[in-house]
């Protein structure tokens, strides 16, 4: 079946039809759009919650599992993230002070990132992280020169490339020898004689990330093994390790996919067989896995208003008015995202359409050639798995409003975050 006519949506508890409704957790999202306006970001709590502890049970523990905010950073998301006892994966200084705002434990966050300003491993240093993820020669000087300053030993991990294919897009993939990412093992070898001796950096572990959305759990074996071996070369090298980082890259299901993906417990295996593979098993480090999409991703939806149906040259083109600027995934990595009908369409026929937003780029679409049900002038869609890289990659280009948040909890939605005004696109120009 070609890719664009793909119709399967992924089964989900949370998203259901109720009385030919769809609903959040049993909230009509005609009452959320009728109340909210679109477009509109919707997310299950107790989606966010079964995620959560989902993912804790398959994985070896000790277990540190540090949510990787860049995926979703709204408030009261980590806040509930962070009740349940996790921690962060952050990359940036504001993402630092977004954790610290929630009431995260700065001892459960992890500073990742190749460019790492002085000010942000400042802060990082300032706020007592639980260590800082070094990725290259010159930011160990920059971390030591400014321990060094405080008069402090930085906790720091060395995050190596491990150069593992992770069977993902190219512009996802974070473990080959030609990204930015990580530092090469001989790299990595040269430098810790270094960390070791120096008594302003304190060497907590290793790690490592070679992608998200993993097509299955050997990528995360090999790199967890290659992984181990490095860190019982940093323990025989005199490293007190306590911490062994495998990253994240746990797979969701969006709807385009040819099979099921592994089940979670095989990553959190593979992860186990990589670290007795590679001799760490036996060192009693804790683990951390970083996962983002996985906690966040199928929690959420872009729900969107039909604006107008168009026909032209053969084509039928479904306009909505949410577009790239809310939901970069399709334009940015021709990527897939399960559309539902709000109003249940039964049996009806389903016609291939382009379904379109309103900006001016040709890449602004969420589907080419897709079968869905009739549609018409009016009608309420939901772009399932919109609650991982939604939000978070939004734009204003066009000067669009940015989207209004909604959590379903409880059984009420709520706002979590107000939908930006056309006045604030200009409030802070001089």
């Amino acid at each position: 079946m070609e890719r664009g006519t793909r119709t399967e949506i992924p089964f989900s508890n949370h998203w259901v039809y109720e009385d030919g409704a769809l609903t959040c957790d049993g909230v009509p999202l005609r009452d959320v759009a009728d109340a909210h306006g679109t477009p509109t970001f919707v997310y299950s709590g107790s989606c966010i919650d079964h995620a959560y502890d989902r993912l804790v049970a398959a994985v070896p523990q000790p277990c540190l599992v540090a949510y990787a905010i860049k995926a979703n950073s709204n408030l009261h998301l980590l806040r509930r993230l962070a009740a349940r006892g996790c921690g962060a994966d952050i990359v940036s200084g504001g993402e630092l002070r977004r954790c610290l705002q929630a009431g995260m434990d700065p001892a459960k966050i992890v500073f990742s990132g190749v460019g790492k300003t002085d000010r942000e491993l400042a802060l990082a240093l300032e706020a007592g992280i639980r260590a800082v993820h070094v990725e290259s020669a010159p930011e160990i000087d920059a971390l030591e020169a400014i321990a060094a300053e405080r008069g402090v030993r930085a906790p720091m991990t060395l995050r190596v490339n491990p150069d593992v294919d992770p069977d993902t897009h190219p512009y996802i993939a974070t473990g080959l020898h030609e990204t930015k990412f990580g530092l090469e093992l001989d790299a990595a070898r040269a430098l810790l004689p270094r960390v070791v001796a120096s008594p302003h950096l304190r060497l907590e572990g290793v790690a490592c990330h070679i992608g998200s959305q993993l097509g299955g759990p050997d990528p995360m074996r090999d790199a967890t093994e290659i992984l181990a071996r490095f860190a019982v070369e940093c323990v025989e090298a005199g490293a007190e390790l306590r911490c062994i980082d495998a990253g994240g890259g746990w797979p969701i299901r969006y709807g385009d996919e040819d099979a099921e993906h592994a089940p979670w417990p095989d990553f959190g295996a593979a992860i186990a067989e990589g670290l007795e593979a590679g001799g760490a098993a036996k060192l009693g480090l804790e683990l951390i896995v970083e996962p983002g999409r996985a906690l966040v991703g199928d929690a959420g939806g872009l729900l969107t208003r039909v604006i107008f149906i168009k026909e032209q040259a053969d084509k039928r083109f479904v306009i909505v008015d949410g577009a790239m600027t809310e939901l970069i995934r399709p334009a940015l990595y021709d990527a897939y995202h399960a559309i539902m009908h709000v109003r249940e369409p039964g049996d009806a026929a389903h016609r291939p359409a382009d379904v379109v937003g309103p900006v001016c780029e040709t890449g602004d679409f969420f589907a080419i050639d897709r079968a869905v049900p009739h549609l018409e002038r009016g009608d309420l869609v939901l772009l399932r798995g919109a609650g991982a890289y939604g939000m978070s990659m939004a734009s204003n280009y066009n000067s669009r409003p940015k989207a209004a948040e909604i959590l379903v909890d409880g059984g009420e939605a709520r706002v979590i975050r107000r939908r930006q005004t056309v006045e604030d696109l200009w409030r802070d120009e001089l």
